[in-house]
């Protein structure tokens, strides 16, 4: 039977983390985000680095809010964020070193380095993902590289909102969505890869168990539960991947469906009950992605609106105060044809210079420079609404499903400018879902965890029902 819960998802993004608590009522749950805090990576000698322990901090402070809201009666929490990012940790649970930023520069050489241990062919075969330079495989292949002793003292290692899971409660699990962003899992067996850890010389003693979105961990520690303010709430794993969240947040049927999880990244895929790994997969860069309830996140990752992001740095650092709604407003009537770059090559992915490598782009493409804000945030939204046209009618050759809806979450659901030429160039329906798609997913599996029924079906109907805002 359905009972009134309260519930929170620390949701951290790589521009922002924000705390959401959840009140549901047995049917319907009112959401209010209760803590937001900024994120970002921070140089570190030669490295970009994340500052994990102010992410700590943030998410303390945002459980106490909760308290406070709740009188402490908060019946459960789950952390998700993006992926491939990890940590190293001794046999007591210390931290060892820095988690590295997927943006840093050792990533694209320590990729080669990896497939002259293993081939990418023989690396996609068993994993079913994409070839990334930041995937966590590529990661750990450079951090022992440089830090070996790091790797030699780590008893165990955890993604990053499996780490803070584990700072909450003491139980170190991979949980499934999350643990396949790494190109470390078997893709069929949805394990870790005996022969692939093989390869690289990693010890699977090292790796955790994996977990499916909506297991019961355990309670918040006593001394986190003092710290806070909370009394008896247990931490249960969301999807800890952001995308596998803002997927299961998705309040429509997956059926001639595709999606788009529109942010800083956007992932275009759709979802499939078993992963398709195929020699055009592999050709194609598609990747099979783990899901809610064992399901498979068929997609690409795709540079999404930090190519505007970037942009609007240097912008604004130059006295001009532009903000993205200002700029996708005056881009409203901005037509499919026009000039456009590859907007997926890897020229883009560091932070910095962005106007000028887009212009290298457009130069390559045969196009005019273009430095003015309205008319280059323009060519951003049409090279990147061409490759959503090209993902979506590959996609759907591979898989064999007809897509006759593209389903866009998350925060690009406000640029009606990019949805807009989206429908246009693909020529298929667009549908706006939540721009909190991610926040309510998290919540609705761990509600679907407390009803003891976390199916794809029942998540979905909750995620359907869950609003900001006071209850209806």
């Amino acid at each position: 039977m359905s009972i009134a819960r309260n519930v929170v998802a620390v949701d951290l993004g790589a521009e922002s983390g924000r705390l959401v608590l959840c009140r549901w009522n047995g049917s319907d749950g009112s959401l209010e985000e209760i803590h937001r805090f900024p994120n970002g990576p921070k140089q570190v000698d030669k490295h970009l680095v994340w500052d994990v322990d102010r992410l700590w901090n943030e998410i303390q402070q945002g459980l106490s809010k909760a308290a406070t809201k709740t009188g402490g009666q908060v019946d459960s929490v789950g952390v998700d964020g993006w992926g491939v990012v990890y940590a190293l940790l001794d046999g007591a649970g210390n931290r060892i070193g820095q988690s590295f930023c997927y943006r840093d520069a050792r990533n694209v050489p320590a990729m080669e380095k990896t497939f002259t241990k293993i081939s990418r062919q023989r690396l996609y075969e068993i994993t079913g993902i994409q070839m990334l330079p930041f995937n966590t495989v590529h990661q750990l292949v450079a951090h022992v590289e440089e830090f070996p002793e790091d790797w030699n003292r780590a008893a165990f290692w955890l993604n990053l909102p499996e780490y803070f899971q584990y700072r909450l409660t003491g139980v170190a699990a991979a949980e499934y969505t999350e643990a396949s962003t790494t190109q470390l899992l078997d893709v069929r067996k949805r394990t870790w890869s005996q022969e692939l850890a093989s390869a690289l010389g990693f010890d699977l003693a090292k790796f955790p168990s994996i977990v499916q979105a909506g297991t019961v961990l355990g309670k918040i520690r006593p001394e986190i539960s003092q710290a806070t303010g909370l009394t008896n709430t247990q931490v249960i794993t969301p999807a800890c991947h952001d995308t596998g969240s803002a997927v299961a947040g998705i309040p429509f049927s997956h059926e001639e469906s595709a999606f788009i999880s529109s942010g800083t990244w956007s992932l275009v895929g759709t979802v499939l009950l078993h992963p398709v790994v195929s020699g055009d997969g592999q050709g194609k860069t598609f990747t099979n992605e783990g899901g809610v309830a064992g399901s498979i996140r068929f997609l690409q990752n795709v540079i999404g609106l930090w190519l505007l992001q970037e942009c609007l740095r240097e912008w604004n650092a130059q006295g001009l105060h532009l903000t993205p709604a200002d700029l996708a407003a005056q881009c409203l009537e901005t037509p499919p044809d026009g000039p456009y770059f590859y907007a997926d090559e890897t020229r883009y992915l560091a932070p910095g210079n962005m106007v000028e490598r887009i212009n290298a782009g457009l130069r390559d493409a045969g196009f005019a420079e273009e430095k003015r804000p309205p008319e280059l945030a323009a060519i951003i939204f049409r090279s990147l609404a061409r490759r959503y046209a090209e993902v979506v009618g590959e996609m759907g050759k591979l898989t064999g499903k007809s897509i006759k809806r593209i389903c866009i979450v998350g925060g690009g659901v406000k640029n009606e400018a990019l949805n807009r030429l989206t429908e246009l160039v693909t020529g298929i329906p667009v549908v706006r879902g939540p721009s909190e798609s991610t926040a309510a997913g998290n919540l609705a599996v761990q509600i679907a965890a407390l009803e003891k029924s976390v199916s794809l079906n029942h998540v979905q109907e909750i995620s359907a029902r869950l609003k900001f805002g006071p209850p209806q």
